[in-house]
């Protein structure tokens, strides 16, 4: 079929340089290993509609040769060939009709639609099969999974089939300039639209400079790629453990699984490797494992008294699962080999220093009111001089939310209970077990692998309302069984039952809100709300309190004769709904009745405090020691029940919340001895969009006993109990990490003097970073001096658009 010339002249809309068709930069976090997915252009990227045969040219001028079945056509000028989705632009074009054939020459561009463009200094083409050939070449492929264009220039590209190009010669990079920042050089590419650029034996360039040789490497094009393959090396480096290198696989495992293995190798220390396991069943289920082992001295210094083998081995499972009956199930498990592996090949100061390590499953079923739930739970707890493992395998509970009594027509009477059968254990494992027994005073506990404790836990409540107080009067009782108890007199576990049972009532009075609005000018400035509150509370009946063994808050229940007071002041402003226009909120200064306005809860100051009846707690307290017990272990984490006393701590409370992006949270506890200040902790943040800051702090005291407690001092002259401490957590990031410098820095102060440590900076982080449109470069300094750790290490992060990020990340490892 002939060619058909069009009369219409167009302008000449061909450019020997590619341009770049985005206009934004991609969102990625270059800190993070992470990229984060920017959501993609609308259209339908990487598919090209059928084409059809009718070859369609523009040009300046069209000359005509040969017979009539093998005529050749010439055009010249701003020529624009069109077939279907495919357009060919050129300074000259010749078609040969017989072989369906196109050469063209001078500032050839080809376009596939949006998805492909190719541009050369000359090309062939054949428009019935969709084949050809162009010569220094450039072009782009269809976006990456990050809404990346992928660019590439050759010397020549070969295009096989619709969506295949082999080109020789190649570079391949993200940045749109003559001299890209970063570029991929290889002998040959292989590129498939909508599916990858492969490139053989490429080697890794910074503007002109050789990084590093690979023998293979592949970028995705694909919307959602899980395709199987080698991750891109990381690699940082420590004081204590040298150079970490890391290599990784991926592999998918159908739909709706994969899997990463990664293999670690410290140059002064030894290997890791680690595993990775992904599943999701549904949109809301999902099940993920990992490990990671790490064989220690294998380099480096051999094992020795200064050089000990701190390897081991960490696993971890963490996963939902709702079930069409309406069952869930959770689980999350960490379990570590050993304390000085965590400490040392943990990259979280948070997860270094935790005492403590859980691991629970978890399954719930809800019908109506009532709460069937199984729980398989196990904490293990680091102390100094102890080790403590408790057990709840296995937990069944049953829940009845508190529902009317519809038999009784004239009170609202609500009546809910809990009941258990559960099987538990306590374990303590012990260095020094002289040091612990003349601290403790007594042997470690070591209970049967499993206690019965059943338990039931019946309540009834009668809420009242009249004359604009609330009253809700709560009464229950408690009846719990456990097949052993514990001597008080030396901790030796015995063999004998015990019957805990109690009775309770509580009284919660809620006296009527009192409320003034606060004007100025008669606008309203902000309304003050005033929320007092009062509580009785009685707990009688516990009484063998020191046969109990202590598993959890269930047995650490003492008889109570207790007044909890508090008042709230609340200070609401009005702020705009989110969905409102600048226009609206210009008029809200106006109409300050506007429903675009709405109250919100700026400033909250609460006081409260308790008065006991019983000082001694029915003679659970035991003055000169350390008691934690409900309900001395409300209000605040801190212990005061070191000593007999009528009034508690004062707890003070305080949230400050002006705006969404900036908040202050502070909270602090008075005595009422003559203690004065006991301990405090504040927060506070700022969230915005190129500065945020935050920071953490708490202190408390070693608190001096007034003359009548003294008798009930410890060794140091001080309430047992209580300790000195000052910790502080600073951190802070400016910048935009998608353009430009950006940095920040996060540091662990602890402010109180340990044996053998006495600097007071536990750990710190630094980050410097600059980000292009194509790439960033982040480095990272990390330093630890907790325990048995004291390293330095360094990361640098290299991040390409498009390809992923060269660094450090964790695989296998999720301690807690």
């Amino acid at each position: 079929m002939a060619p058909r010339v069009l009369v219409a002249q167009q302008t000449n809309p061909v450019d020997r340089k590619v341009t770049n068709p985005m206009t934004d930069t991609p969102n990625v976090n270059p800190i993070t290993q992470d990229q984060p997915v920017r959501p993609r252009r609308t259209g339908n990227q990487g598919e090209t509609s059928e084409a059809t045969d009718l070859l369609r040219v523009d040009a300046a001028t069209q000359a005509v040769s040969g017979p009539k079945e093998a005529r050749v056509f010439v055009y010249e000028g701003n020529v624009d060939a069109r077939i279907g989705t495919y357009r060919l632009q050129a300074d000259k074009v010749t078609v040969y009709e017989a072989t369906n054939k196109v050469i063209a020459e001078g500032n050839v561009v080809f376009d596939q639609g949006d998805v492909q463009r190719i541009t050369g200094s000359r090309a062939e083409w054949n428009y019935k099969s969709k084949t050809g050939f162009f010569v220094d070449s450039t072009g782009y492929t269809n976006q990456t999974q990050d809404g990346t264009r992928v660019y590439f220039t050759a010397d020549r590209a070969e295009k096989i089939s619709l969506d295949t190009i082999v080109a020789t010669n190649v570079q391949v990079t993200s940045c749109d300039e003559d001299v890209p920042k970063w570029s991929f050089h290889a002998r040959r590419v292989k590129i498939k639209t909508g599916d990858r650029v492969r490139m053989y034996s490429p080697d890794l360039r910074v503007k002109r400079v050789p990084i590093f040789y690979l023998p293979y490497a592949s970028v995705s094009l694909k919307p959602r790629d899980r395709a199987s393959g080698f991750l891109t090396p990381t690699f940082s480096s420590s004081g204590s453990k040298g150079l970490r290198l890391s290599t990784a696989y991926y592999q998918t495992l159908g739909r709706s699984a994969d899997v990463t293995m990664r293999t670690d190798i410290y140059t002064k220390r030894g290997y890791g490797f680690g595993a990775d396991l992904r599943t999701r069943a549904n949109t809301r289920s999902f099940f993920n494992l990992g490990f990671y082992f790490v064989k220690d001295r294998v380099f480096g210094h051999t094992a020795d008294a200064d050089h000990p083998d701190q390897g081991g081995s960490s696993f971890y499972a963490e996963g939902v699962h709702y079930f069409p009956n309406g069952f869930i199930a959770a689980a999350d498990v960490n379990v570590t080999s050993n304390l000085a592996f965590r400490q040392v090949f943990s990259d979280n100061i948070q997860q270094a220093i935790s005492p403590e390590e859980r691991s629970q499953v978890f399954v719930n079923k809800d019908y109506n009111a009532y709460s069937f739930n199984f729980l398989a739970r196990s904490q293990v707890t680091n102390l100094p001089n102890a080790r403590i493992r408790i057990r709840q395998l296995p937990s069944v509970t049953i829940e009845k939310r508190a529902s009317p009594l519809n038999f009784i027509k004239r009170l609202p009477i609500y009546f809910s209970y809990e009941a258990g059968a559960e099987g538990v254990s306590r374990k303590e494992t012990v260095d020094d077990l002289i040091a612990f027994r003349r601290d403790v005073g007594g042997d470690p506990i070591v209970s049967p692998s499993i206690v019965q404790r059943l338990d039931f836990h019946p309540r009834v409540q009668i809420p009242l309302f009249f004359f604009g107080v609330s009253v809700t009067a709560t009464a229950g009782a408690r009846a719990t069984f456990y097949s052993n108890s514990i001597d008080p007199t030396n901790r030796a576990i015995l063999s004998q039952n015990i019957t805990r049972s109690y009775g309770e009532f509580e009284l919660d009075v809620r006296p009527p809100a009192l409320a003034k609005d606060f004007r100025h000018g008669g606008a309203f400035r902000f309304r003050h709300v005033i929320e007092p509150y009062l509580i009785y509370r009685k707990i009688s009946g516990v009484n063998d309190f020191d046969r109990v063994i202590r598993f959890d808050y269930v047995d650490a229940i003492a008889d109570t004769n207790e007044i909890e007071f508090g008042v709230a002041n609340r200070f609401f402003t009005r702020r705009s709904t989110e969905n409102v226009s600048n226009t609206t909120k210009a008029g809200m200064a106006r109409d300050h009745d506007s429903l675009a306005s709405q109250p919100y809860e700026a400033l909250t100051i609460t006081v409260r405090g308790k008065y006991f009846f019983d000082r001694f707690f029915g003679g659970a307290l035991i003055p000169g020691q350390r008691n934690q017990f409900f309900p001395i272990d409300t209000f605040s984490g801190f212990s005061y029940g070191g000593v007999p006393r009528r009034f508690s701590p004062l707890n003070v409370e305080a949230r400050y919340r002006p705006r969404g992006d900036i908040f202050l949270d502070f909270r602090t506890d008075l005595d009422t001895r003559g203690g004065g200040l006991r301990a405090l902790s504040a927060s506070f943040g700022i969230n915005r969009s190129l500065v945020q800051i935050f920071q953490s702090f708490y202190y408390t005291r070693a608190i001096e006993l007034v003359p009548s407690l003294v008798q009930f001092a410890d060794a140091r002259g001080k309430e047992p109990g209580t300790l000195r401490g000052s910790q502080w957590s600073p951190s802070f990031f400016l910048g935009n990490r998608e353009r430009g410098l950006f940095g920040g820095a996060s540091f662990f102060f602890d402010f109180q003097v340990h044996p053998g440590n006495h600097r007071s900076l536990v750990s710190s982080t630094v980050t410097i970073g600059y980000s292009w449109d194509c790439c960033a470069i982040t480095a990272q300094n990390y330093t630890f001096n907790v325990g048995i750790r004291q390293e330095n290490r360094t990361v640098f992060s290299f991040r390409l658009n498009g390809i992923g990020t060269f660094g450090s990340e964790q695989i296998g490892q999720r301690f807690r």
